[in-house]
């Protein structure tokens, strides 16, 4: 098939999980023999950086990227208000990517346009104008949750208030939108569920991330001398859950085990992000390599409070046999076994209880660890999740 892939930030370099999943989606149809062309949006905090990126990448997506500046306008967000629209959604809404979309779908055919994630949905109306390919939105959450966590986990009145409204806005908008494409593909079942409760009556699919047999790590299933986060300091529900994890549950921890060190890794983290010595914690900020720090001798935490979607470290950590504490949101797309291939801690004292199991009891650390690597292999290899979903396109939509 002809694909236009629609990104909201471009998928190389990887730098979070959003970037992940996309590549991910982009080398399964390449892998597959589809012909896949790029078109993303690049921001402030996502930048084009084609010379980090592989030329072979480049040449086979014919890539073209449009920067749109999304960041906080105080006019606009004001005029949202007057408005009700969505101020999460319009700020991804820009004249030239739609002008370079028109020039794009005026001079080549596609099967199928994907849109990755809702807010690149405002280009769905001059999709239909210039295209009679298949439209789908790969939702990677769903977005109102995350702003209504957020609210729920607000104290400040003024400011609950407010992520209360973008909460609500954007389920108006999402709910409105979802109808108007072919198909959706959800990244979790829970995903899923909740577009059908929204009213949703398209074809749905479920598609998880996965990793293709080059990428897949080296096995690092063995005892844990420390514990680890790895992730982006500007995402809210990232900023949310550290907090809650080193005020509430670090402290727990280091009671237990004075000598015990916490590694805190990601990109943008500011200098408010400073602890004390005698907390055991580590600040690295931006490090070279995910992986190197995914398959070293850590227990991987995953502290978070809000949030929709798949967590995709979690299944990279899966990969590479690494052992993972997370509350209940942290692994919620994950249909793993609790207790065998990760625990799951609502509370501090729980959270803090299985770290303190896994750092004191070395062989119980190694075998979540290889029972983890091997559940993650059975079901998350990207090849084939993504060939079912094609087959199940071509199927349903006669392709």
């Amino acid at each position: 098939m002809r694909i236009l892939q629609i990104c909201h930030k471009p998928p190389l370099p990887s730098l979070d999980g959003g970037c992940r999943a996309m590549d991910a989606m982009t080398r399964g149809l390449l892998q597959a023999g589809h012909s896949v062309k790029v078109l993303t949006a690049c921001t402030e905090k996502h930048p084009w950086q084609p010379e980090l990126i592989a030329p072979h990448w480049l040449e086979e997506t014919n890539a073209e990227a449009v920067f749109i500046d999304t960041r906080l306008n105080k006019v606009d967000a004001f005029s949202s208000l007057v408005t009700g629209d969505s101020y999460n959604i319009s700020r991804f809404h820009s004249t030239d990517l739609e002008r370079g979309l028109t020039h794009i779908l005026r001079t080549s055919v596609f099967d199928l346009i994907l849109f990755e994630s809702l807010f690149t949905a405002p280009y769905l109306k001059t999709v239909r104008r210039y295209s009679d390919g298949l439209t789908i939105l790969r939702a990677h959450n769903v977005e109102h949750r995350i702003w209504q966590h957020l609210a729920d986990e607000t104290p400040q009145f003024t400011r609950k208030m407010y992520l209360n409204w973008l909460a609500e806005k954007l389920e108006k908008y999402e709910v409105s939108v979802l109808s108007d494409f072919d198909g959706i593909v959800a990244i979790s079942a829970e995903d899923l569920a909740n577009f059908r409760e929204l009213g949703c009556e398209l074809p749905m699919q479920l598609v998880p991330f996965g990793l293709d047999d080059a990428e897949w790590p080296k096995d690092s299933s063995g005892p844990a001398n420390h514990v680890f986060h790895l992730g982006a300091m500007d995402w809210r529900p990232n900023q949310q859950g550290i907090r809650w994890f080193v005020n509430r549950v670090w402290p727990l921890v280091r009671q237990r085990i004075p000598h015990a060190t916490l590694r805190l890794a990601g990109r943008n983290f500011s200098s408010d992000w400073s602890f004390p010595e005698n907390m055991g914690i580590q600040v690295l900020g931006e490090i070279e390599s995910a992986w190197d720090m995914m398959t070293d001798s850590g227990i991987m935490v995953i502290p978070l409070m809000s949030g929709s979607g798949m967590r995709i470290k979690a299944i990279e950590a899966l990969a590479a046999g690494r052992p993972i504490v997370s509350t209940p949101i942290g692994v919620e797309g994950i249909p793993a076994e609790d207790g065998k291939h990760f625990m799951i801690a609502a509370t501090p004292e729980k959270f803090a209880a299985c770290l303190v199991d896994l750092l004191e009891h070395p062989e119980m650390a190694t075998k979540m660890g290889s029972e983890g690597r091997l559940w993650a292999r059975a079901h998350y290899e990207n090849n084939r999740l993504i060939a079912s979903m094609v087959a199940n396109f071509q199927e349903v939509y006669q392709l």
